[in-house]
């Protein structure tokens, strides 16, 4: 299957490639945008790129990571404006261990010695939250650009567990049920440090259409 095959949901979705290249600029955009300050806020070079774009059934997002078991850190950003919309990035539990030792002076946290959020101190905690807050900012600004509406995002909660956990919590955090998410599969180079992820955008169903209508996907 390539990115412009059919997806499979409770109904067939079909992306054009012209419709899976608007989606993909507003992901080039809004990386685009985050670079400059993701690089001022850790001092180092970064190089951010988009590996694909999809338009996937909620329940098929473990798929990316191989299976619901493995341990990632979710960042969620509830999205206000005119429409509501959820923002989550998922980054597996390795990397986000790497990027904080790569950021601190002593370097030295084992990624087995953190079970439980509260395995992490204030610092790292700040900058997972920072991270994830200047991304949903400027991917939020880019989709709004293209839907010519105001989104601004929440200050992001930060959760550690199994995906499956997580993504349990995000459908109970939603008002209504979860059918479709566009993921952005991102990757970050910080210097010697690459930054896999990827960031889903849950929009309610009037947000989805709109954003349909915006890319002339009927």
């Amino acid at each position: 299957m390539n990115d412009y095959d059919e997806v499979q949901s409770d109904n067939s979705i079909k992306l054009t490639p012209a419709q899976i290249d608007s989606l993909m600029e507003l992901g080039n955009i809004g990386s685009g945008h985050a670079i400059t300050a993701l690089s001022q806020l850790m001092n180092k070079r970064i190089d951010m790129s988009l590996t694909s774009v999809d338009l996937i059934p909620f329940w098929k997002l473990p798929e990316k990571f191989g299976g619901e078991e493995i341990e990632v850190f979710g960042i969620l950003s509830s999205v206000q404006g005119e429409q509501n919309l959820l923002i989550l990035q998922i980054y597996p539990k390795n990397s986000i261990i790497n990027m904080i030792n790569s950021l601190s002076e002593e370097k030295s946290m084992n990624a087995q010695n953190i079970n439980i959020l509260s395995d992490l101190d204030d610092f790292s905690l700040s900058i997972i939250t920072e991270v994830g807050n200047i991304l949903s900012g400027h991917y939020a600004n880019a989709l709004a650009d293209l839907m010519e509406i105001k989104l601004v995002p929440d200050v992001p909660d930060v959760a550690f567990d199994v995906l499956g956990a997580i993504m349990s919590s995000v459908i109970a955090k939603t008002s209504e049920a979860v059918d479709l998410m566009i993921t952005i599969n991102t990757k970050m180079d910080i210097e010697d440090l690459n930054l896999n992820g990827i960031f889903c955008f849950l929009p309610a169903v009037d947000t989805l259409n709109k954003l349909f209508k915006a890319i002339n996907l009927e």
